[in-house]
C-alpha cells in the first residue's frame, strides 16, 4: 500500500564523527544502510528524498531525489528544513540513515496521528524521544526557519514547544537500532546474522 501524498526523507548529511565513516554507506548483508532503508520504504511512499550535501555519493539511486542543505554545516535541523522545503507533500516521514531496520507498522501508526499534529515523535525507554525517526508536516517550516535563521538555534528540540507535537510510545522496539559508534554497528551485524 503506497501512502499517497506522503514523502519519506532519509537524512544522510551528518558528520559521522563518532564512527569515523559515512554511516549511510555502512554495509549489512552486501547492501549499504541507505539501500536497505530505501528498499524498505520504496513501496510505501510516493516520493523518497535523501538529504545529503555530498550528492555524488547517491547519484546511482535513481528512484530518489538528493537535496543538499540550504546552509551546510548547520546540523540535522537544517537537514529537516531543507528536505521539508523540497518535499512535494505536506506529510513527511523523516529517518536518519543510521536506522537500518524499519518497522512499517510503526511508521503507519505515526502517520495516523499526522492530520492533527505538526510533528509526531516516537518515545522509547526513559522518555527518550527520537526526532530523526518521526513525522513532520510542512506546517513546521516557518517555526524551524525562524529558529535557524533569526535565532541561530540549531537544536531540534527547541522548536517542539512552538509546535503541536504528539509523542507516541514505541512499545515493541527490539527492531530499532540507532548506529552511532563502531560498537553499535558490530552489535547490529552480530544480531542480524544470528
Amino acid at each position: 500500500m503506497v501512502y499517497s501524498m506522503k514523502t519519506a526523507i532519509i537524512l544522510a548529511g551528518g558528520k559521522n564523527s563518532r564512527i569515523g565513516e559515512d554511516k549511510a554507506l555502512l554495509e549489512a548483508n552486501g547492501s549499504s544502510f541507505i539501500e536497505l532503508i530505501i528498499r524498505q520504504l520504496r513501496g510505501y511512499f510516493e516520493e523518497i528524498i535523501i538529504g545529503a550535501n555530498n550528492t555524488g555519493f547517491y547519484s546511482n539511486l535513481s528512484y530518489c531525489r538528493v537535496v543538499p542543505d540550504f546552509i551546510p554545516g548547520q546540523g540535522p535541523l537544517m537537514g529537516i528544513y531543507s528536505t521539508l522545503s523540497a518535499s512535494s507533500n505536506d506529510v513527511n516521514f523523516i529517518t536518519a540513515c543510521d536506522v537500518p531496520n524499519i518497522d512499517i507498522r510503526f511508521i503507519k501508526k505515526l502517520l495516523s496521528f499526522s492530520e492533527n499534529f505538526d510533528i509526531v515523535l516516537p518515545v522509547i525507554e526513559d522518555d527518550k524521544y527520537e526526532p530523526l525517526f518521526a513525522v513532520y508536516r510542512k506546517s513546521c517550516l516557518s517555526v524551524i526557519e525562524k529558529s535557524l535563521i533569526e535565532c541561530g538555534n540549531r537544536k531540534i528540540d527547541r522548536v517542539f514547544s512552538l509546535l503541536n507535537v504528539k509523542y507516541v510510545k514505541m512499545l515493541n522496539n527490539n527492531w530499532y537500532y540507532n548506529i552511532n559508534t563502531e560498537a553499535d554497528y558490530l552489535d547490529f551485524i552480530k544480531k542480524r546474522n544470528k
